[in-house]
């Protein structure tokens, strides 16, 4: 897992959090993240010419939910702050592309770090690669309908946390990647085989899930309004339950998602299109970690807000 988020996405997933997503997050993830995209489309599938891009990106969130992290003295999950700081690359090459997220994520004293004294902090790594099919066969032989191309994708998120509860998230991925044609931007949906190693601190445990399948939409979809140009991205990730856990429960299928709208606040201000962008959505996680979302902290909703500095001048963050 993450969502970035999910682009871990990074929040303890998944976009977060975070060793890596990224991804990413993430991503994602995210991814968790878990803060992350892990959906860039493969290299010049029917005359695209994607570049290679750079970004670092800052997030605030401060309703983030972690399973069993409570209120002092209270039934009630507690309400996290977390500022995350967020690496994102994306890089192509003849036959297909690479993604990685990285993202650091600290928590308030809501969630402690397990030797007390601050909050916990968090690294998690979102990890993809995939290969494309059209490229492979120097055809257009996956260019159908509303699909461009399908790719082979590869991957792994890798986590660890100094929280009491000290995950060490180790997941692989793998599955074919369908990209969808759309005027400007991507739109890419992974379908994966995932399998899930983790710790759980509180008993010691090691934690070895069982196989599960896992759907990953990723998407950036630029659009403007008037001459103020703006995109809607985000990451959805579904991984169906895992077997038991190291207390013993089943696991339940999850789901989460990571959604923003950026405004290239660059040319708006400074003339520079794609270089600097604010950007706010929300980070959203039914049944974190398969957990019911009956459990205090398992079910989380938090706003975010936050900015994005494309190192490489934003040649291809919106791409045509």
């Amino acid at each position: 897992m993450r969502i970035s988020a999910v682009v871990r996405m990074c929040s303890g997933r998944v976009v977060v959090g975070c060793v890596v997503m990224a991804v990413a997050c993430a991503a994602g993830q995210v991814a968790m993240a878990q803060e992350v995209l892990p959906g860039a489309p493969a290299a010049k599938a029917g005359g695209f010419k994607p570049a290679n891009t750079d970004d670092i990106s800052y997030w605030y969130g401060s309703r983030y939910r972690t399973p069993f992290v409570m209120v002092p003295n209270s039934p009630n999950a507690a309400d996290i702050v977390r500022n995350t700081v967020e690496y994102t690359h994306n890089g192509f090459w003849s036959l297909g592309s690479n993604f990685a997220d990285v993202s650091v994520a600290k928590s308030n004293m809501a969630e402690p770090a397990s030797g007390g004294g601050t909050g916990a902090a968090e690294l998690y790594a979102i990890l993809r690669s995939n290969l494309g099919l059209n490229e492979l066969s120097h055809s257009r032989a996956f260019k159908f309908g509303p699909v461009r191309n399908v790719a082979i994708e590869a991957g792994a998120n890798l986590e660890t946390k100094n929280s009491s509860f000290a995950p060490a998230e180790r997941t692989l991925y793998f599955g074919p990647k369908i990209e969808f044609a759309v005027p400007k931007g991507y739109l890419n949906v992974g379908l994966h085989a995932r399998k899930e190693w983790n710790h759980e601190g509180v008993l010691g445990k090691s934690e070895n899930y069982d196989p599960n399948f896992n759907i990953e939409p990723t998407w950036m979809l630029p659009f403007a309004l008037g001459k103020v140009h703006m995109a809607y991205s985000g990451l959805m990730e579904f991984n169906t339950a895992k077997g038991k856990d190291s207390f013993g429960s089943k696991t339940l299928s999850e789901f989460l998602t990571q959604n923003w709208v950026a405004l290239d606040v660059g040319a708006v201000l400074f003339h520079r299109a794609q270089v600097l962008d604010v950007k706010g959505g929300f980070w959203y996680w039914h049944n974190e970690y398969g957990k019911a979302s009956a459990d205090p902290g398992a079910h989380e909703l938090t706003p975010m807000i936050g900015f994005t500095v494309h190192l490489d001048g934003g040649r291809a963050t919106r791409r045509k």
